[in-house]
């Protein structure tokens, strides 16, 4: 093939189309950082693979769908596939092919931000082939087949429908496939609902960024629309301009009045809705109409994000309002705001409007049922969505095994929130911008461990001060009740039985006066030593008060029924000596012996406890140093 120089128009044509190209980085940035982090590589990565795959099936079966020739019966509706890539192709022709590509990878990545952080990548990548594949370029045709040469094939581009840029053809039908999807596959886990709250991105300065880049694309997306470079496109790029700039107002207006604060995510959506309204009559409306349209498309975008909040419609970036709104707001706009002789002879502006009413309303009825059919059907045998843990652990990991620093220490960190395990220092990556987060978390994690453990501390200490004595360091008054209370509440339910002792040192008020308190508590202490090393470790002995103890023994009626020898051998211990400071102690015990338990009854523990109490008495009458035992089991209620 012998090379020629480009012509001038193809050269703008190719130029524009690059502007174009750009808007995928552009939405990139805006979509990455307007998600979680630890969704940012999936959205990125979709939008990436979107476009690849837009191209390949734009190339393969879209253009020829959206600008071949009308097949008979379909006349107007559909044009014949055909490869656009053949060696016959003319420089003019595959420019315009270049340019078309760009637009439909565009129409396919709106979706991507409106369902980031809960689609599955193959659901993604089957809505993108719906999109690519069959609706754009359908909607395509019937607006702007034979565009490129002049004429009009499709049906709504022959009724005189006027779309200069694609605010509907690119951006409603890109809009009403996300509205479909968003629909489908539900709001994000905690979005919504009693506990739900606003999700904000991780990185707002990088979505700005990608608005610039978007403001940039269009550009080319509204200039190379002429296919020439003519005095028509300083206009039109200005018009584009201060559309997107009087969005953006509308926008900051707006979230002032109402939010009392300027809110990112309406300024940003509100530009890009004054972009896409601008799309739809930029070549005809004058600069202070583009201002208008693109005011009223930034109202229109914030108060329709605030209406799909309102219904828990979850879209993440605001995709249906800034595209579908606003592009269906510039379309009918058109007829607003454009000169009559814009439309031909003999149209009149009702007439026009009806016209742009009409187109608006068919391109979403066909773009929105459908991608919702399709995608319903496919949900139901390929669920759209993926699972909730995948969602919890972030698209990143679960989808692509991706992960960075900062997303491995949110991890660590959740796994200890989840389990309640607070013990183990995360791993700190001293090569990692993560790493000072890590270190300062362990300061946090190290200080609150020896606060717990000093708490803890504190808390066994008070549970010793309210459950023993502090003097002998036994089981007190209070704590012996409540065992005695289970230990009944058992007896009642079965035939165990048990035994309760009830102790009173003898002639230990002789000591206590004689020789003071402090010998007094030598007693004390000796005692109770003593008595303990005469029971079973699961044997209960409390000190009740004063010089009075209590001992419990549950562990049948064998046990229960040696309580006698238990007594003997606690008489016995108790007979010794204790050797105090500057003198010896004598004492004794009586003992009160009750038992309880057995088949049918059902007594209380006060009765046990009085029925011990009345027998150590009997004990003391018969002259103290001995033991007498009281039948529970006759008790009033056994």
């Amino acid at each position: 093939m012998e090379s020629q120089a480009l012509d001038a128009d193809v050269l703008w044509v190719l130029m524009c189309g690059f502007l174009v190209a750009l808007m995928q980085a552009g939405f990139a940035c805006l979509e990455s950082g307007m998600v979680r982090e630890k969704n940012s590589i999936n959205v990125a990565i979709k939008n990436l693979v979107d476009f690849c795959l837009t191209c390949a099936l734009f190339t393969v079966i879209g253009f020829g769908l959206m600008f071949g020739p009308s097949w008979g019966p379909l006349d107007g509706w559909v044009g014949k596939p055909y490869f656009p890539l053949s060696d016959s192709g003319e420089a003019v022709h595959i420019s315009f092919f270049i340019f078309q590509v760009m637009f439909a990878g565009t129409a396919a990545t709106i979706i991507s931000g409106a369902v980031a952080e809960r689609m599955s990548f193959v659901g993604y990548m089957i809505t993108t082939v719906i999109i690519a594949g069959l609706v754009y370029p359908i909607v395509g045709h019937w607006i702007w087949a034979g565009g490129d040469k002049g004429e009009a094939w499709g049906w709504l581009g022959q009724l005189g429908f006027h779309d200069f840029a694609g605010s509907t053809v690119v951006h409603s039908v890109g809009g009403w496939l996300a509205l479909a999807a968003i629909l489908i596959i539900g709001p994000r886990i905690g979005r919504f609902g009693p506990l739900g709250r606003p999700i904000e991105g991780h990185n707002l300065p990088m979505s700005t960024l990608g608005v610039f880049l978007l403001w940039f694309g269009f550009f080319g997306f509204n200039g190379g629309s002429t296919y020439a470079i003519d005095t028509r496109v300083p206009e039109i790029i200005a018009n584009t301009a201060v559309a997107g700039a009087t969005g953006g107002l509308a926008g900051l207006m707006l979230s002032w009045l109402v939010w009392k604060r300027p809110q990112v995510d309406r300024i940003v959506n509100g530009v890009i809705a004054g972009l896409v309204a601008s799309c739809a009559g930029c070549d005809v409306i004058s600069g202070l109409d583009a201002m208008a349209v693109g005011f009223v498309a930034g109202i229109l975008c914030v108060l329709s994000m605030h209406w799909l909040e309102q219904r828990e419609i979850d879209d993440v970036i605001g995709a249906v309002p800034a595209h579908l709104v606003a592009g269906a707001w510039g379309t009918v706009a058109v007829a607003l705001f454009a000169p009559l002789d814009a439309f031909g002879p003999d149209v009149t502006r009702w007439h026009q409007l009806s016209i742009q009413v009409l187109g608006v309303a068919v391109s979403g009825l066909f773009s929105f049922g459908v991608g919702y059919a399709l995608l319903w059907g496919i949900n139901r045998v390929l669920p759209l969505r993926v699972s909730a843990e995948a969602e919890r652990i972030g698209l990143n990991v679960a989808e692509h095994g991706a992960t960075t620093a900062l997303l491995d220490l949110i991890t660590q960190m959740d796994s200890q929130a989840r389990q309640g395990d607070f013990s183990r220092a995360v791993t700190v990556d001293a090569e990692t911008d993560a790493a000072h987060i890590a270190v300062f978390y362990n300061a946090v994690l190290d200080k609150f461990n020896t606060e717990t453990e000093r708490r803890h501390v504190a808390l066994e200490r008070l549970n010793q001060i309210a459950n023993h004595d502090a003097l002998t360091g036994l089981a007190n008054r209070r704590r012996f009740m409540e065992h005695l209370g289970r230990i009944v509440q058992r007896a009642r339910r079965g035939a165990a039985v048990s035994a309760l002792l009830y102790l009173d040192l003898d002639g230990f008020k002789q000591i206590n006066d004689s020789l003071g308190h402090e010998a007094g508590d030598m007693v004390l202490v000796e005692a109770a030593h003593r008595m303990k090393a005469c029971l079973r470790d699961e044997d209960m002995l409390a000190r009740l008060g004063g010089d009075e103890f209590a001992i419990l023994i549950e562990g049948g009626e064998e046990a229960a029924l040696n309580a006698g020898a238990v007594a003997e051998k606690l008489l016995d211990c108790l007979v010794e000596p204790i050797p105090l400071k500057d003198a010896t102690g004598k004492v004794g015990v009586s003992i009160g012996i009750a038992l309880f338990g057995g088949l049918g009854w059902s007594g209380e523990s006060e009765a046990v406890l009085r029925a011990a109490d009345q027998a150590m008495y009997e004990a003391k009458l018969a002259g103290k140093g001995t033991w007498r035992q009281a039948n529970a089991f006759e008790l009033e209620g056994g």
